[in-house]
């Protein structure tokens, strides 16, 4: 501190002050020379431009000490003065640096809006115009772009079902990745709402077609069909598919048919018949099923060919023939039986008289055909029988005129039913009889009397018989059994007291 203040006299502060005083002049001076537009490539000499009131150098005498400041200061200021002498100021120095600095502002300002751009588009996308549109396109656009789709759904008559109406921001927009997208989307026309339904049968299937558009009946619908009675293009039939709906409720939910006739329906005969003699029925079957071909069957029997057999055809193996043609084949009924005349046999014949045919042969009372003579059969001679019918023929033969025996003294009470009906009523003739008991000396329930016997009777005829009480003297100890008994059996005959 001491060595500074040493240091520190009065000539280094003169020195000191002078230097200030010139830095001072010189800034001055050019600012003067800006400003008057002089040349800035003109030496300046200090000598002459200084001012007057300049405060030159002061000689005042130093310590030797002080020798080595004053040659400092003296090439200090030489230096300055060549410094100032080589110095050019360039007038559009200013300018430079205000056009250096703008475009650094400018090139900022743009790398910015470049990085805000790029940025903005990372994370923003243009948004297209759906209207009119499927949903689908929509979804699909969506989950490329990582937009959230919110679908409004609205029954409309204009727009058909799943396509966009409307949507809640405009074509062309930005909308940020991540953010939500609503859309207005048709259900298409409400399907609750009735409909007037005109009468179809009356018009044109080119008027049916605009009415169904117009009205988005969709749920109508037109079929073509072959039809044998009606031209190509005629209305055939209308149909709700719901019977419970009328033409008076129906909404657009309800389904329904139009009919149109497609004419007759032709085909091209390029099926071959093959020959289906003695093969089976199943085949034939099949065969029409796969080639749409009508097949009628009849049946016969056949000696030669099996039972559900073909034994022949109406059309011949190889012909053409095309669908919906009618094909006649004849099958087999296996074996045939024919029925005979019974008349040509007699009773014990018949039984035995076709094999493979089971006869009941009976014979039955009449009046006026003879004994042993046929009266009838169940079925026609000459009707051929076949495994599909019955198989069994009644025959009847004629047992001549009913007659009436003698029963008194063989016969007893107990076997009058049995024998008037094995004899007469199985066969035929009303037999009655009818039983009256009286006192005698025969067994008990022994026949003693007939009001006729041993002759020919009509088929209709009732005879009265005595039975006897076994009550008088002589009379043996023979009493019938209780199944022989009179009153406790037979068809309650008329009892009558002697």
């Amino acid at each position: 501190m001491s060595d500074f203040l040493s240091n520190f006299n009065k000539s280094n502060y003169d020195n000191t002050k002078e230097k200030k005083i010139q830095e001072d002049t010189d800034k001055e001076e050019l600012t003067n020379q800006r400003a008057t537009g002089s040349s800035l490539n003109e030496p300046i000499d200090k000598r002459t431009s200084e001012p007057p009131n300049k405060i030159g150098p002061v000689n005042v005498a130093e310590p030797k000490g002080d020798t080595p400041n004053t040659e400092q200061e003296t090439t200090s200021q030489t230096r300055r003065s060549q410094s100032a002498d080589e110095t050019e100021i360039d007038p559009t120095y200013h300018k430079k640096r205000k056009r250096k600095f703008l475009l650094i502002g400018i090139g900022s300002f743009l790398v910015l809006c470049i990085l805000y751009f790029g940025y903005y588009q990372m994370t923003h996308v243009a948004l297209p115009d759906f209207t009119g549109k499927e949903l689908a396109e929509a979804r699909t656009w969506a989950t490329e772009n990582k937009v959230k789709l919110k679908v409004d759904q609205t029954y409309s008559k204009e727009v058909e079902a799943n396509k966009v109406i409307s949507q809640k921001v405009k074509k062309g927009s930005k909308i940020k990745k991540g953010a939500e997208l609503t859309i207005n989307v048709s259900t298409g026309a409400d399907p609750e709402e009735k409909l007037k339904l005109p009468d179809f049968m009356t018009m044109k299937k080119s008027e049916v077609e605009k009415w169904i558009k117009d009205n988005k009946a969709e749920n109508i619908s037109l079929i073509d069909e072959y039809s044998d009675s009606l031209e190509k293009g005629k209305a055939a039939r209308f149909e709700i598919v719901n019977k419970e709906v009328t033409k008076e409720n129906y909404k657009r939910k309800d389904k329904a048919n139009m009919y149109y006739s497609k004419g007759k329906e032709t085909f091209e005969k390029n099926i071959s018949v093959p020959d289906f003699t003695k093969k089976m029925k199943t085949e034939v079957e099949s065969w029409a099923k796969t080639n749409d071909i009508k097949v009628t069957y009849e049946e016969a029997s056949s000696a030669e060919i099996p039972a559900e057999s073909i034994i022949s055809q109406s059309i011949a193996k190889d012909q053409k023939v095309a669908k919906k043609d009618s094909l006649t084949v004849t099958v087999s009924l296996g074996k045939g039986y024919t029925v005979p005349n019974f008349a040509d046999y007699t009773q014990e014949e018949a039984g035995t008289a076709i094999e493979g045919l089971t006869v009941q042969a009976k014979s039955v009372f009449t009046n006026n055909v003879p004994y042993g003579q046929l009266i009838s059969q169940s079925v026609e001679a000459g009707t051929q029988l076949t495994s599909k019918d019955d198989l069994k023929v009644k025959v009847y033969y004629s047992a001549g005129q009913p007659y009436l025996k003698d029963l008194r003294g063989s016969t007893v009470e107990g076997d009058l039913q049995k024998q008037f009906y094995d004899e007469f009523q199985s066969k035929g003739a009303n037999i009655q009889y009818t039983v009256r008991y009286v006192d005698s000396a025969e067994p008990k329930g022994t026949v003693v009397g007939m009001s006729a016997y041993n002759l020919y009777v009509p088929l209709e005829y009732t005879v009265s018989l005595d039975v006897s009480l076994g009550n008088l003297a002589g009379a043996s100890n023979y009493a019938p059994k209780s199944s022989e008994k009179g009153p406790e059996s037979g068809p309650s005959p008329k009892n009558e007291a002697k």
